[in-house]
């Protein structure tokens, strides 16, 4: 959802929270994941890890999640003293057949990856994983890959990937419990919660 299809929505005469989103301008509640915090920590880590300036696939989607993540992630970067103008960053189709072909197609183009990467959603890493697999790179020896969500899948891919862990029952419990306060009390004033994203490490890097 954007700022402008929220806009005309009516909300004003029951209590709404947003889960997973928030606009500035709406003065209503959210709940969401600190996307930015949760970018950087694991742009740090691969940055500690490999002792080099890691890329970023970033999903051809504007979504609000994905350019906090992109915040986080070029903070994560002035943090160790790499520029951002010099970041390889690669514009893929935020699912796992979108990116595997926009992978691929790069590859073709003869684009040498770099040693770690840093991706918007598991889905974009599993299907970027599978397109370095088939043209013959080593995941992590080649290249290392780090994802964002913590899906089911991330557990089975080959290797297992390295990911960004989102509680999405603790997000919804926070929500509920927000929602359910807001309904009994007489004074509103808007709160936007922000759920920190711990690190899963698995085989990936």
């Amino acid at each position: 959802m954007m700022q402008e299809d929220f806009n005309i929505l009516p909300f004003s005469e029951v209590p709404v929270l947003l889960l997973d989103n928030h606009f500035i301008s709406s003065r209503i509640d959210s709940v969401q994941i600190n996307n930015i915090e949760g970018a950087f920590t694991a742009i740090n880590y691969l940055i500690n890890r490999k002792k080099t300036q890691p890329g970023y696939l970033h999903s051809s989607y504007t979504i609000n999640n994905f350019s906090q993540r992109e915040e986080g992630y070029r903070r994560a970067l002035r943090y160790n003293g790499m520029s951002a103008a010099t970041a390889v960053i690669h514009e893929l189709t935020p699912s796992i057949d979108g990116a595997h072909a926009d992978m691929l197609s790069l590859l073709e183009q003869t684009e040498k990856p770099v040693r770690a990467y840093f991706a918007d959603n598991d889905q974009i890493t599993i299907g970027a994983m599978m397109a370095l697999q088939e043209k013959g790179y080593r995941i992590p020896e080649n290249v290392s890959l780090i994802g964002f969500d913590d899906i089911p899948m991330c557990s089975y891919t080959n290797p297992p990937l390295s990911t960004v862990h989102v509680p999405k029952q603790y997000m919804g419990m926070t929500a509920a419990d927000r929602l359910i306060a807001d309904t009994q009390s007489k004074a509103h004033y808007s709160e936007n919660i922000e759920i920190s994203a711990n690190l899963v490490i698995r085989k990936s890097i």
